[in-house]
Order: C-alpha cells, then sequence, then structure tokens
C-alpha cells in the first residue's frame, strides 16, 4: 500500500537537490522515506523514460525489505520499468562480468565460492587463529583500490596470505573481497562509468554509515546526479568490517543537501525516553513520537530489572515471553543479547518454555537460505566428525546454488562459519539446524519469539523487546579496549533498545556460570544507571511477571 510522507518527510521526499543526505535516527521510515523519493522522481521524470533507478543496499535481507516496499510505493509495472534494486555484491558482479577485460581479467574467472578460501587455509593446516588472522589479512588489504600486482606487493611479508593469493590467481577465482576491488577498479575507467551513469538517472543508497570508502567510491562512480543517501551515523555498527561512517559523512555533508528527521514512527514514548538516554552520550538529537496518541494513555512500556543471577534472569525472561506469546499471539517478541556466550543459562530455560523460540544463530538472512540449510542438513550423517558435517553441508548448498548468486553463496559461509562455532557443543548439524523454524514469507519476521543476537538484529523491529545481559564486560564487551571500541559498543546499546515498538524490557544478572561451571560476578554495563532511570517504575504486576520483587 502507497503511502503519503508526513512532516519532515515531505521535505526529504520533495527536496529538488541533486544530492541529498537523509540523516534519520532508529524507527524514522528511512525505507519508506526511499520509497516515496522513488515514486516522486519517477512520476517528475527525473528518471527519465527508458532509464533507470538504482536502489542499493548490504544484505539479501535488507535488499528484500526495500524491493517489497518499493513495489508497494510504486507498484509491479513500474518496479519492472523503473527499478533495480541490488546490495553491492550483486552489483560488483555486474560490473566485473561486463567489463572484466579493462582491468586484465581473463574471461572465465570463477565466481565467489565460500569453500574456496577455507579448503586454501585448511591445506596449509595454520591452526583457527592462525587463519583467522591470514583472512582479516586478506580481507582488509583488499579493500583498497589494489591492482593484482599490487595485493601481491602488500601481502610479500606474509608468506601464508601471499601463497593463497597467489594460488587464487592460478586458479582464475574471484573472492567476495576480489568482485569489490576489480569493481572498483573498473569504474575508475571513465568510459565504463559514463556507461553506468548513462543507465541509471537516479540512485539510492541505504544505511550510508555502512559503507566502506571502496562501497561508497563505487555508489560515486555509478551515479553522478539524482543521488539519496539516508541512514544514522550512531548505528555505525560495522567499523571491524571495513565501514567508515565518520569520514562518509563528512564528505556527502559538504556535497550534498543535508536534511534531519527526529519523529519516531516506530516506537512508543516510554521505549523512546530510554533511546534517547543512550542516544544522548553519542551526541544524537532526541527522538519524538510521531503519533504520541497511538499509544494510549500509559505511552507504551519500559522496565529495567536486576536479578541475582542468569538462572533467574533467564526463568525472568521465559515466563515474560510466553505471557506475552499468549498475549499477543500476532505480535513479534524480540530477545536480544550481546554477543552468544551469555545466553546459555536462557537456552536451557527455554528447553521447558510452552513458546518456543526461533533462534538466530545462524546467518539466515533469508527464507531461501533458512531452506537450503534444513534441506541440506537432513542428508548428513550425524556419526561423523562435526566439522566433517559442516564441510559436507557447505559443499551440498553451495553446489544448489547458480554462481550468480553471489549474496546467497556469502550467507551460506557464513552460516556454515556459524555451525562451526558449536563443534564443542556435543550435538550434530542435524539436531542443530532443527532449531530453526520454517519461514513462509520473505520481508516480514513471523509473529512469535526470536532470540538473536544484536548485529543480525539491525534494520529490524519488534513490538516487545528484551535486551539481557546488561553487565560490564558484555556491554560494552571486555574485548573493547579502545575509547573507539566503546563508542561502537554503545552505538551496538542504541541498536538494540531501539528495536522494540510497543515495549521495551531492559535485565541484568549480579552473576553468571559459563558452560565449564565457572561462577562469574558482575557490575552493571556502565550505561545501565541511565537507561534504568528513564524506564517506568516496576510495579507489582510487571515484577511478578517477570518472577523479580518491586525494589530488587
Amino acid at each position: 500500500m502507497a503511502k503519503t510522507p508526513i512532516g519532515a518527510q515531505r521535505q526529504a521526499v520533495d527536496c529538488p537537490a541533486d544530492r541529498l543526505l537523509v540523516v534519520a535516527p532508529p524507527g524514522c521510515g528511512k525505507t519508506e522515506l526511499l520509497a516515496m523519493r522513488a515514486e516522486r522522481m519517477i512520476r517528475d521524470q527525473t528518471v527519465r523514460p527508458g532509464r533507470r533507478l538504482l536502489a542499493i543496499t548490504f544484505t539479501n535481507r535488507a535488499r528484500d525489505n526495500l524491493r517489497e516496499r518499493l513495489r508497494q510505493q510504486l507498484g509491479e509495472a513500474q518496479m519492472r520499468t523503473s527499478v533495480s534494486t541490488m546490495n553491492f555484491h550483486e552489483l560488483a558482479a555486474r560490473v566485473v562480468e561486463a567489463h572484466a577485460p579493462v582491468i586484465g581479467l581473463e574471461r572465465g574467472y570463477i565466481g565467489p565460492n565460500p569453500a574456496w578460501l577455507r579448503r586454501a587455509l585448511a591445506a596449509r593446516d595454520l591452526g583457527r587463529a592462525r587463519e583467522r588472522e591470514v583472512k582479516n589479512l586478506l580481507q582488509s588489504v583488499k579493500r583498497e583500490p589494489l591492482t593484482d600486482g599490487e595485493v601481491l606487493a602488500r601481502l610479500a611479508r606474509d608468506f601464508d596470505a601471499l601463497a593463497i593469493e597467489e594460488a587464487r590467481r592460478e586458479e582464475n577465482y574471484v573472492d567476495y573481497g576480489d568482485l569489490l576491488r576489480y569493481a572498483q577498479l573498473i569504474l575508475r575507467n571513465d568510459r565504463v562509468a559514463a556507461l553506468f551513469q548513462a543507465h541509471f538517472d537516479a540512485l539510492l543508497v541505504d544505511e550510508f554509515q555502512d559503507l566502506s570508502l571502496q562501497q561508497y567510491e563505487i555508489t560515486q562512480r555509478i551515479s553522478r546526479h539524482n543521488a539519496t543517501y539516508v541512514g544514522d551515523p550512531f548505528q555505525g555498527i560495522y567499523g571491524w568490517a571495513g565501514a567508515a561512517p565518520e569520514e562518509i559523512q563528512a564528505d556527502l555533508e559538504s556535497n550534498c543537501e543535508v536534511m534531519h528527521l527526529t519523529s519516531s514512527f516506530r516506537s512508543s514514548p516510554a521505549v523512546l525516553k530510554v533511546v534517547n538516554s543512550v542516544s544522548a552520550d553519542l551526541d544524537a538529537p532526541a527522538l519524538e513520537a510521531a503519533e504520541p496518541k497511538r499509544w494510549g494513555k500509559s505511552g507504551g512500556h519500559a522496565y529495567a530489572v536486576a536479578y541475582p543471577n542468569d538462572a533467574a534472569e533467564a526463568d525472568g525472561i521465559v515466563e515474560l515471553t510466553d505471557y506475552l506469546a499468549d498475549k499477543y499471539p500476532e505480535e513479534r517478541i524480540g530477545v536480544i543479547c550481546r554477543a552468544e556466550y551469555r545466553r546459555s543459562a536462557l537456552e536451557r530455560a527455554y528447553d521447558r518454555a510452552a513458546h518456543q523460540p526461533q533462534f538466530w544463530d545462524i546467518a539466515l538472512d533469508t527464507p531461501r537460505v533458512a531452506r537450503l540449510v534444513k534441506l541440506h542438513a537432513r542428508h548428513l550423517d550425524p556419526g561423523i566428525p562435526f566439522g566433517e558435517q559442516v564441510d559436507e553441508l557447505e559443499e551440498r548448498m553451495s553446489a544448489a546454488l547458480p554462481p550468480t548468486e553471489i549474496e546467497t553463496l556469502r550467507e551460506v559461509h557464513e552460516a556454515c562459519e556459524q555451525l562451526r562455532e558449536y563443534e564443542s557443543a556435543g550435538t550434530s548439524v542435524p539436531a542443530l539446524v532443527s532449531r530453526i523454524r520454517d519461514h513462509q514469507i520473505t520481508a516480514a519476521i513471523t509473529p512469535g519469539v526470536h532470540v538473536l543476537n544484536a548485529h543480525v538484529g539491525k534494520g529490524q523491529q519488534f513490538d516487545w523487546v528484551i535486551v539481557m545481559g546488561l553487565e560490564d564486560g558484555h556491554v560494552p564487551s571486555v574485548y573493547s579496549k579502545t575509547p573507539a571500541a566503546i563508542v561502537e559498543d554503545e552505538r551496538i546499546l542504541l541498536v538494540m533498545v531501539s528495536r522494540a515498538r510497543k515495549g521495551l524490557f531492559l535485565t541484568h544478572a549480579r552473576s553468571n556460570t559459563n558452560q565449564y561451571g565457572r561462577v562469574f560476578h558482575n557490575e552493571p554495563s556502565r550505561w545501565w544507571d541511565q537507561m534504568a532511570e528513564a524506564t517506568k517504575p516496576l510495579v507489582p504486576s510487571i515484577a511478578k511477571l517477570m518472577k523479580t520483587s518491586v525494589g530488587v
């Protein structure tokens, strides 16, 4: 169903600027704004008949969400004739496929296959820590606009990385990082860039804060005019993956008309009060509810509960999610934890829950990946070593996909990488995969209970959210040693709390026990007090529901 812009959205949709930057915090309707701006540009023939608008984002899930929103706004026929929606790897694959000779790349190259690098690393028998080091080095070097010769020179001091890169070239194999690097180099050719600029009359980029400098340059070369970037620098949580939000925002602000949105169409006033308590530290603007009356006299829900230990916390969370799932069977309930290791007590508690959750541990950005995992896991022999089960699963799924499915192949690899983390859990791959519910639809999250970690929840929303494990050492992480890392952890916290629509529940435990029985005593997160102060007083009915006492 097509939407009409409201308030500041209208100014952004109708802005005549050739280049526009829209800074929009969580819940301000970024995706809807992009769809409405696309409609306006097509209607007034900024996008001319016979030309196209390119809408670009990152993951398959984000691409499908954006595509669905555009379809609702424009209609199927207009989508087919005027809009291309892609993620970066799809775009890079098209650029390289069409123009490989520009950079001397031989035709007939082998496209990205997640198993190639895994096999190359395994063949060198490096050990897990060294493998990770080599992978990180290869990835970081290839985020720069280097030719193959320059990459080899940069890797000269690392014998293992150099050997793997030489093997890649010898086999004419192109990995994910190579795709983006090659696309960047190809688009530096003015004649090639002009071809794309003539094809695309307008560009929409979602979540600009997640762009790497490499991806940013690709967007600049693809479209010189009618470019719209939307996002929120305070949700920039992918610095570890090469994102450069500060540099990119500074460049955009110097070259674009800049507009800010501060009205949330997602969250209740009660939730926004907690969100603002976190964002204030980051010097982000405070948000207000776009339609406060829709939330009734209560203004929504927000509560904070401290538990004596993680077992009590887990029991309280399960009791709460069972209640919410019973009372609101069509609504979505998210239990969000910074990292999987902190959830062990919760997972045990869910064994006896009335409403079993969908776990998001495995990278399942689309229903297709979920179906692939479940389909091919059935054929595995649970009696062989766990690592061999995962290897066979990855081979089966990769073989079932055409080489053009770049992003889906990457998601298959990420799913299998996360499965490998369960090698010590004493289970089989088929048993682990059986926890994944079937997805029936593409864009929306299904009703019910969902348990997920912080990064995979970005871009999603739930009616009710429980953010658990809010202790120092977990939020922020014990591994965050620098001021920049601490700031990124606070951004992650902002992402977690801002997923909630109607109600938000914050929890921490004064102690938790790891899988080996060791007990850790915890201090509340350094951001706990300011968030707890922004919540509502814990009344007896809520305390009883969460299996705690008022004043605890």
